[in-house]
Order: structure tokens, then C-alpha cells, then sequence
């Protein structure tokens, strides 16, 4: 069990054993890029020839640019050879129309990942962005406007998690005592309908995650 030894950590939300998929980006330094599908939480990776394998066409950027990088498909993760620095971003939007027990209806799913906190500027359509770079406050946008009152989770590299809402100006202040990986995950609903005939649908869930790597902090324990 951990101990805490830092003040604004005093009180940790308690884990949910019922967690949502997402997809995150984990990149080491200047290696290449790897998307998971699972729950980095609970070391859950979906395989290929499993879960996995419900991402028909995903595509991933550099920094700035709009040309997609090749996929690889590994055991447990959809690899990406990132040459640069800069953030790597994942978009999804393959995964077809699903009928919805919870809200009725059919939803569509719309999977988009993040690694880094270098750039300012939003590019995909629901991103946390930094407002200063590297910094520890971000702006949540949905197609460049900010959500006010979102919730979003964080959860840190000694897989605590914490719930986090935005504020006014869909800001949000992380806490980051630790050293090493973090990563955030936000699920917003758009209630507009769309698509056509087999691929009519109610409404659209949009996933989004933020992964970076503290590198001051506390050196934490099990």
C-alpha cells in the first residue's frame, strides 16, 4: 500500500472496477509510437485477432503534420515509426454504430489518443490542450470550443486515479506530484444524430486520452 507524502493528494477517488475502454499512446524519448486499447489502470491490453482489431483505419500524426504515419500491428498495440519530435496523435472514427442498452438508440464511436503536451494548439476534434507548453494546466476543446463542467479522469504512474471536473473556461489543473507516465481520459457525448442507412446513428461518443511523462517529482513505491 502507498504511502502519500504529498498534500494535494490526500484524498484519492476510490478505483472502479467497471472502467471504460480507451486508447492510449505510450512513446519512449524518440522511439516509436505504440496505441494500446484497453485499461492502462489495470494493465489491460487488448490483443490482435481480439479487441484490437476493431480499428480498421486508424491514423496517426507528427507535430504539425497532416501525413499519416504507417501502422504496424504488434500482439497487443498498433506501433508507429515517429522520426521527430513534437505530439503524436491517434484518430479513429472505423468502429461502426452500436446499438446502446444504456441510452437507447444507436451511438457511434469516435477513439482519439494523444502523447505529449509540446503544442498549444488543438488538432483533433476533443483535446486537452496545454496552456503553456509542458504545463500542468490544460483547456479541454471540442472542435476548438471549451467544454465547461467536463469530467475527466487522471490517473498517475502509481495507478492512483482522480476525477477531475473543468472549470468556466473548460480549464483544468492536473496534479502531477509524481514522477513518470500520466494519463488522462475524457468521454463526451455530442447528441446530434447522423449517418445513413446502416450507418444511421444517435449520437456520437467521443473518447479522448492524454498520456505524458512527468519527469520531476516523488519516486513512488508499491
Amino acid at each position: 500500500m502507498l504511502r502519500l507524502i504529498y498534500p494535494v493528494i490526500l484524498i484519492l477517488a476510490l478505483i472502479d472496477t467497471a472502467h471504460a475502454h480507451f486508447v492510449w499512446l505510450e512513446r519512449d524519448g524518440d522511439g516509436p509510437a505504440r496505441a494500446y486499447f484497453g485499461e492502462w489502470i489495470d494493465d489491460i491490453r487488448e490483443k490482435t485477432g481480439g479487441l484490437l482489431d476493431r480499428f480498421k483505419a486508424p491514423r496517426v500524426f507528427l507535430g504539425t503534420s497532416d501525413e499519416p504515419l504507417a501502422v504496424k500491428r504488434n500482439e497487443n498495440n498498433l506501433e508507429f515509426p515517429v522520426k521527430g519530435r513534437g505530439d503524436v496523435r491517434f484518430v479513429d472514427s472505423s468502429v461502426p454504430p452500436r446499438e446502446d442498452k444504456e441510452k437507447g438508440g444507436v451511438t457511434k464511436t469516435i477513439y482519439y489518443a494523444k502523447a505529449g503536451r509540446s503544442e498549444t494548439a488543438a488538432k483533433l476534434d476533443l483535446e486537452l490542450v496545454p496552456t503553456q507548453v509542458n504545463g500542468k494546466t490544460f483547456v479541454l476543446l471540442f472542435f476548438a470550443a471549451p467544454l465547461t463542467k467536463a469530467e475527466l479522469t487522471i490517473i498517475g504512474p502509481s495507478k492512483w486515479e482522480k476525477p477531475l471536473v473543468t472549470d468556466d473556461q473548460g480549464r483544468v489543473t492536473l496534479p502531477t506530484p509524481w514522477a513518470g507516465r500520466y494519463v488522462l481520459e475524457i468521454t463526451y457525448f455530442d447528441e446530434k444524430p447522423g449517418g445513413s442507412g446502416e450507418e444511421k446513428f444517435s449520437r456520437t461518443r467521443h473518447i479522448s486520452s492524454l498520456s505524458f511523462v512527468q519527469p520531476n517529482g516523488i519516486r513512488w513505491s508499491e
